[in-house]
C-alpha cells in the first residue's frame, strides 16, 4: 500500500496542470479573434491584453513573496483564492453579457492574477516533494504530461463541436469543463499530497532587491540557468506566437490547421517517458541540451517548405513535438533543485524564485509579440509584401535555431568555466 501510495504521488501533484493548461491555447491564441469577432478592433483588443500581461508581470514577485512568507498553509491559501477568483473571472472574460475595451482589461488583469495566485505556489512545491533530484523528475515530467494533454483536450474540442471558428460555443463548453476538473483535482491534491518538512517559513527577503537578485546570481547554478531559459523561452514563444500566420499565409494549410498541433502536442506527450529515462541516465542537463539541439534540428528543415507542403511540415511537427513537453520539464525539475537547495541555505525562498523565472517566462511571450508583429509590419505585412513572407519565415524558424544554440553555447561554457 505505502509503495502504491508513493507511486500515485506524481500523479496527485500533476493532475492540476490538466485543467490549468486548457486554457492556455484559448488566452493566448483564441481570445483576441473572439473579442475582435465581438466588436473590437484587432488594434484595441491586442493593446489591452498588451497591458493586461504587463501588469501580471508586476504581481508575480508579490505573490512569490508571499508564498514564502505564509509557507506551506500560505501557498494552499493562494491557491485557493486563485480557484476562487479564476472561475470568476473566467465567466466575465469567457461569456461576456457585452463586449468593451474596459471590459477585456479588467478581467483580463483579473484572470492573470488568478493564474499566477495558483501557478506560482503550484510550482513551488515541486521543490517540497523530495530531496532526490531524480524524484522531482518525475513530479515534474508529469506535471508538463498532464500539461500537453490539457493542451490537447481543447484542441479535440472544436472538432467534436463540428465548428472550429464559433469561439463562444467553445467556451460555453470549456468553462464548466474547467471549473469542475480545477476544483477536483485541485482538492485531491491539497487533501492528499504529501511534502518533505519544511523548516518554518523565514522570508526576510524584499520583493525583489537587489541583495535578492545577487544572491540568486551570485548562486552557481542559478547563474548557469537563468540565461538560458530566457533564451530557450523566447526562442520558443516566437513559433509559437506566429504559428497560425506561418500555417495561414506561408503554408496555405489553414484547414490543417487543428491537426498540425495536435501531432505536435501528441507526439510530446509520447516522447516525456523517454526523456525522464534520458535525465536520469545523463543528468537534466545534458537530456535539456539534447532537447533543444532535436528541436533546432527539425526546425531548420523548415526552409525547404513551401506553400502546400503538408507532409513535409507534419513531419517536421512531429520531430519537433518531440522535445515540447521535454524542453519544459526538465528545466522546470532543475529550477525545483535549485529552489531547494537555495531555501536551505537562506530560508525560504522558493515561492520568490518561481516568480522571477516566471517573469523571464512572461517576458519572453511579450517578447515574441512585441518583436515579430512590429518587424513583420516594417517589411509590409498589410500590403502581403513577399518580403514580410520570407520575414515570416526567419521569424518563426531562423531565430529560434539561433536563440537554442546560443543557450546551448552558454550551458556549455557556463558549466565546464566552474
Amino acid at each position: 500500500m505505502k509503495a502504491t501510495g508513493r507511486c500515485s504521488q506524481p500523479l496527485i501533484y500533476g493532475l492540476l496542470s490538466w485543467p490549468l493548461a486548457m486554457l492556455g491555447i484559448p488566452l493566448y491564441l483564441y481570445l483576441p479573434t473572439y473579442y475582435h469577432q465581438l466588436g473590437l478592433e484587432l488594434a484595441v483588443v491586442g493593446s489591452m491584453l498588451l497591458l493586461a500581461r504587463i501588469s501580471d508581470i508586476f504581481t508575480d514577485p508579490l505573490v512569490g513573496w508571499l508564498c514564502d512568507l505564509g509557507g506551506r498553509r500560505g501557498s494552499y491559501a493562494l491557491m485557493l483564492l486563485g480557484w476562487f477568483l479564476l472561475l470568476v473571472g473566467l465567466w466575465q472574460l469567457l461569456l461576456p453579457s457585452h463586449a468593451s475595451a474596459g471590459h477585456l482589461l479588467l478581467w483580463a488583469m483579473w484572470v492573470y492574477l488568478a493564474w499566477t495566485l495558483i501557478m506560482i505556489p503550484y510550482q513551488a512545491l515541486s521543490a517540497q516533494v523530495s530531496h532526490l533530484a531524480h524524484i522531482k523528475t518525475h513530479y515534474t515530467a508529469t506535471r508538463e504530461g498532464f500539461a500537453v494533454i490539457g493542451v490537447l483536450t481543447v484542441l479535440v474540442l472544436p472538432f467534436l463541436l463540428d465548428d472550429s471558428q464559433d469561439y463562444q460555443q467553445l467556451f460555453s463548453v470549456l468553462y464548466p469543463l474547467v471549473a469542475v476538473s480545477l476544483t477536483f483535482t485541485l482538492a485531491l491534491m491539497l487533501w492528499r499530497l504529501r511534502l518533505i518538512e519544511q523548516p518554518p517559513a523565514q522570508c526576510t527577503h524584499a520583493l525583489i532587491s537587489l541583495a535578492t537578485m545577487q544572491l540568486i546570481w551570485h548562486d552557481r547554478s542559478s547563474r548557469t540557468l537563468l540565461p538560458a531559459y530566457f533564451l530557450n523561452s523566447l526562442a520558443n514563444a516566437l513559433p509559437a506566437t506566429l504559428f497560425l500566420l506561418f500555417v495561414e499565409h506561408f503554408l496555405q494549410l489553414n484547414a490543417y490547421m487543428g491537426l498540425l498541433l495536435l501531432g505536435f502536442f501528441l507526439s510530446g506527450i509520447l516522447a516525456l517517458p523517454l526523456w525522464v529515462l534520458l535525465a536520469k541516465r545523463i543528468g537534466k542537463y545534458s537530456a535539456w541540451c539534447v532537447s533543444m539541439l532535436t528541436a533546432s534540428v527539425s526546425f531548420i528543415w523548415v526552409f525547404s517548405l513551401d506553400a502546400g507542403s503538408l507532409w513535409g511540415f507534419a513531419l517536421i511537427c512531429l520531430f519537433s513535438g518531440l522535445s515540447v513537453a521535454a524542453d519544459v520539464a526538465l528545466p522546470a525539475s532543475i529550477q525545483a533543485d535549485i529552489a531547494q537547495d537555495l531555501s536551505q541555505k537562506h530560508g525560504s525562498i522558493s515561492g520568490l524564485l518561481f516568480a522571477v523565472w516566471g517573469v523571464l517566462t512572461k517576458l519572453a511571450l511579450a517578447l515574441a509579440v512585441g518583436l515579430a508583429f512590429p518587424i513583420l509590419g516594417w517589411l509590409g505585412w498589410e500590403q502581403h509584401s513577399e518580403l514580410s513572407l520570407q520575414g515570416l519565415l526567419w521569424l518563426y524558424a531562423g531565430a529560434p535555431v539561433v536563440l537554442k544554440l546560443i543557450a546551448l553555447f552558454w550551458l556549455r561554457h557556463a558549466r565546464t568555466s566552474h
